[in-house]
């Protein structure tokens, strides 16, 4: 009979391997070491040795006499043995580490919560982390929707690196607040008032020699979702679209199948129509050549986040046109009042604890992970140790002379903090106090308007091994926008999908998530 102990290796690497997305004395002094220093594991204590794999983007940390390193072991109470992967061949090493099944204490899953992962869970290979985590203080602060997103049937395998949960990726529109302010128009609040505002733009010409794009989006490839352009979800919102899936009365109904759907493919139909939308917008491949038309100051419009509003790109835009100024839109109303925000997985990877680990260490290494995520080792994160690292933490940025900034690229204190700070503010990312204040007042203001996925944590099988699913529905739909064919063609594609793979697609997530439910 084959063993438990044996059978979690061998499937796991079957799994995995096809895919896992994805001054210096020991009295230096941290930024706030005194303040929090309550939070660090038991010092009585012998140390905890914890070896670790994580992934690596860029250049490793210094493996000898690494200051930044042994600062937070001491702070820590811990002996850390982090392997760092490069990004590349990360998928490789982890499916490795998993199969073995007792080389690491604690691994990194880059992909989060897929079927891989949930597979792994059901064959016992990681620790239910549930009853670790009552005492803990910061990991408490993670959004209960992060743990939402990544629990299995209700209970947490893995501690979740969050990430910002509302509006990361396109979830605002940033405009040219100066060439409002040349014609006298407020900053739009609804898609009336924005559609105005890119008639304004297009007669007008501010960008000069005909050169001025209203609005700038993308175009998609079809995997995943239809198109036709990339860069719209403030409209679709408007529009009252749900965010890709939403549960009606216990039957699932994708974003296309509603009849809101048309009127938002009508209202980019008219707009295309009237040279409002960059004419190279179905050939556009990602956000960041759209951006790069903003920044180049020839687009009036384009779809971002509060991140987009910093100094750098401010700087960016004056080298253009000195005169340039930069606004967000919060929120677009539609026709209904509608409006709302992505709501994001919020979180980049999973730290799962291998069921191998002795269950007397487990505690000890989510007790780590919650002092890492402490507002003391968030400062750590960007000064190291003072004195060596940097001089001072000064309004969120660190001060540094040449040699420190030499040192803290050398050291890399960041890479050691192995769990983040839960930050509702992680897209406010500006120095310049004024902007850093208007970021974090429209993350607050969205914040109150997400719009939830209930299928974002699920994933199909048959829309993975059918990634062309939506390539007929997005050709037609893309020409229905540009005028070239009518409704009932679009209607004939949704159709065709929902009878055909859409059907069975709707059915494997839809059972996920009764089965996560009961």
């Amino acid at each position: 009979m084959t063993s438990k102990k044996t059978l979690v290796p061998v499937l796991a690497a079957t799994l995995l391997l096809a895919s896992v997305a994805a001054g210096c004395s020991s009295n230096s002094k941290t930024p706030a070491s005194t303040s929090q220093g309550s939070q660090s594991p038991a010092a009585s204590a012998a140390p905890t040795t914890i070896k670790a794999m994580t992934i690596l983007f860029g250049n490793p940390p210094a493996t000898d006499n690494n200051k930044a390193k042994e600062d937070l072991e001491k702070r820590g109470n811990v002996k850390l043995d982090v392997t760092f992967v490069p990004s590349e061949a990360y998928k490789d090493k982890l499916s490795v580490a998993v199969s073995a099944g007792d080389s690491y204490d604690l691994l990194l899953l880059d992909g989060g919560k897929d079927d891989k992962f949930t597979n792994l869970v059901k064959m016992g290979a990681f620790h239910d982390l549930t009853p670790y985590l009552n005492n803990t203080k910061n990991l408490k602060l993670i959004d209960q929707a992060v743990w939402n997103n990544s629990a299995v049937k209700g209970k947490a395998y893995g501690i979740p690196r969050p990430r910002g949960i509302y509006g990361g990726g396109d979830g605002n529109l940033i405009i040219r607040k100066d060439w409002l302010d040349k014609y006298n128009l407020p900053v739009p609040k609804t898609v009336d008032e924005l559609t105005n505002v890119l008639q304004v733009f297009k007669g007008k010409d501010p960008a000069g020699g005909g050169k001025t794009i209203p609005l700038s989006v993308n175009g998609v490839d079809a995997i995943g979702s239809p198109g036709p352009f990339a860069g719209t979800n403030p409209m679709q919102f408007a529009f009252g679209l749900p965010n890709v899936w939403k549960l009606d009365n216990g039957k699932a109904v994708r974003d296309f199948q509603t009849p809101e759907y048309k009127a938002y493919l009508d209202w980019l139909q008219g707009a295309w129509s009237k040279g409002l939308i960059d004419k190279d917008a179905p050939v556009l491949k990602n956000q960041q050549q759209v951006r790069s038309k903003f920044l180049a100051g020839v687009a009036g419009v384009f779809a971002g986040n509060a991140s987009d509003l910093t100094e750098t790109n401010v700087a960016k835009l004056k080298q253009v046109d000195p005169n340039a100024e930069i606004a967000i839109i919060d929120l677009l109303e539609g026709p209904s009042g509608k409006k709302g925000v992505n709501v994001g997985g919020g979180y980049y990877g999973l730290w799962v604890i291998p069921s191998s680990v002795p269950k007397d260490k487990v505690q000890k290494i989510v007790d780590f992970l919650d002092f890492s995520a402490s507002e003391e080792n968030a400062a750590f994160a960007k000064t190291g140790v003072l004195g060596l690292h940097a001089s001072e933490l000064k309004d969120g940025v660190a001060v540094q002379t040449d040699e420190q900034k030499k040192q803290f690229d050398l050291d890399k204190p960041s890479q050691f903090v192995l769990e983040n700070k839960a930050d509702p503010y992680i897209y406010a990312t500006a120095k310049d106090q004024a902007i850093l204040k208007v970021q974090k007042a429209s993350l607050d203001v969205i914040s109150k308007a997400g719009i939830a996925n209930p299928f974002l944590s699920y994933n199909s099988q048959v829309a993975s091994k059918n990634p062309d699913s939506y390539k007929k529905m997005s050709a037609v739909m893309t020409k229905y926008v540009l005028g070239e064919s009518k409704w009932d063609d679009v209607q004939k594609e949704i159709d065709a999908w929902t009878n055909a793979l859409g059907g069975q697609i709707t059915n494997e997530l839809l059972d996920q998530y009764n089965e996560d439910h009961k």
